[in-house]
């Protein structure tokens, strides 16, 4: 009754009666979900930046009227030698954007705010060893500043060139990840430097250590290449992913810094630490869904992807295993390890390496043999 009274008001001439185009209330997605409904994540990022028509997966919006000089386009297919039938298709699993990864962060800034002034109200840095505290943190994981750093901004390339919004601000977490990991350290330093001797906190000693040491000849020759020849944003990222990290990241990181700290006295750096073996972790779960959902699984490209995966692996390798080779002088930096060492270098090169193989090398599957990488090991350090 109300209703025919309400459109008697109306002009009949343009109100006319239709069928709805719907009749659920239901929301209409631009995106197929990566798990049964759309997340936050995938609303706030995906198809934020407008794409270009040939980017497979894309709303398509055509072409780009910018050019940089040359007549390089703003993206392009000849970025990557990868190639994928929908690179919208990517998902971080974790689901990190820029609200959790901030708070994610502040969290563990607060953690080592608390972490440090509990170390100083109770002096629990008195019982380290005098050299380690020095020499391998004043020194050695000081030079990490200057590792992580440059790795930070070998990372700046892919995140320009990312053909896809999601891989984007994967590898923009990553990167300030590293920063992060540099800025942790030195804030470590900082605070022994005031806590013991000022001289620990000093950069200067750290840098000459990352530029002259031999030690760190192999992992400075990585990260310069890294830097330099990264011209494929996706080979920059497996190569830092897939076969820098999982070896010499966990060979200096996990077995050097936070295993053997405890044993000089020194709890602290376990603790400082460990922000970036989380963040590795987390690296460590896009990376695959990358390398072996989106790109070694392709229903179109996949076996292409994977022969490519396999060439950038004999490029790569050596010089990650030279790295490690490098860097296993070290064990026998203190009185400590030198009286009472713990396994050899190549031991636990020779550990992870077998986790390599196990967890990361079968996703492209490889044709690398534990003797073959103990081969490298092995020839690097004669040749050294």
């Amino acid at each position: 009754m109300t209703n025919t009274y309400r459109r008697s008001l109306l002009n009949p001439d343009h109100d006319l009666e239709r069928k709805p185009l719907e009749t659920q209330r239901t929301a209409v997605h631009f995106a197929n979900p990566y798990r049964r409904r759309i997340s936050e994540y995938e609303q706030v990022l995906l198809y934020a930046q407008p794409n270009p028509d040939w980017i497979r997966g894309g709303i398509g919006v055509g072409g780009w009227s910018t050019r940089f000089p040359g007549g390089r386009g703003a993206w392009e297919n000849y970025f990557t030698e990868a190639r994928c039938t929908d690179w919208f298709a990517f998902r971080d699993p974790e689901g990190r954007w820029q609200k959790p990864y901030v708070a994610e962060k502040a969290d563990q800034w607060r953690t080592t705010g608390r972490l440090f002034s509990t170390f100083n109200s109770h002096s629990l840095h008195r019982r380290a060893d005098t050299g380690w505290i020095h020499t391998v943190i004043g020194e050695q994981l000081g030079a990490m500043v200057l590792h992580d750093y440059g790795l930070f901004m070998a990372l700046t390339s892919p995140i320009r060139d990312s053909l896809v919004d999601t891989l984007r601000v994967a590898i923009v977490n990553w990167a300030l990840d590293f920063l992060d990991s540099a800025q942790q350290i030195q804030a470590e330093k900082v605070y022994l430097g005031q806590a013991v001797a000022d001289s620990i906190a000093e950069l200067e000693p750290a840098k000459q250590v990352w530029l002259r040491d031999s030690a760190f000849a192999g992992a400075r020759t990585f990260v310069e290449h890294l830097w330099r020849d990264g011209y494929d944003h996706i080979e920059v990222v497996f190569a830092l992913a897939m076969i820098y990290e999982p070896l010499f990241g966990r060979f200096v990181r996990q077995e050097y810094f936070y295993r053997l700290a405890p044993l000089h006295g020194d709890h602290l750096t376990p603790q400082v630490l460990w922000p970036s073996l989380r963040s590795a972790e987390a690296a460590n779960t896009w990376t695959r869904e990358l390398f072996e959902r989106i790109l070694g699984s392709d229903t179109e490209f996949g076996t292409y992807n994977r022969q490519l995966m396999a060439w950038w692996t004999r490029r790569w390798l050596p010089r990650a295993v030279d790295a490690v080779v490098g860097f296993s002088t070290l064990f026998e930096s203190t009185e400590r390890l030198r009286t009472n060492p713990v396994e050899s270098p190549r031991q636990i090169f020779e550990a992870l390496a077998t986790d390599w193989l196990r967890d990361v090398a079968t996703v492209w599957g490889s044709d690398v043999a534990a003797e073959d990488l103990l081969a490298l090991y092995d020839k690097s350090g004669s040749a050294g």
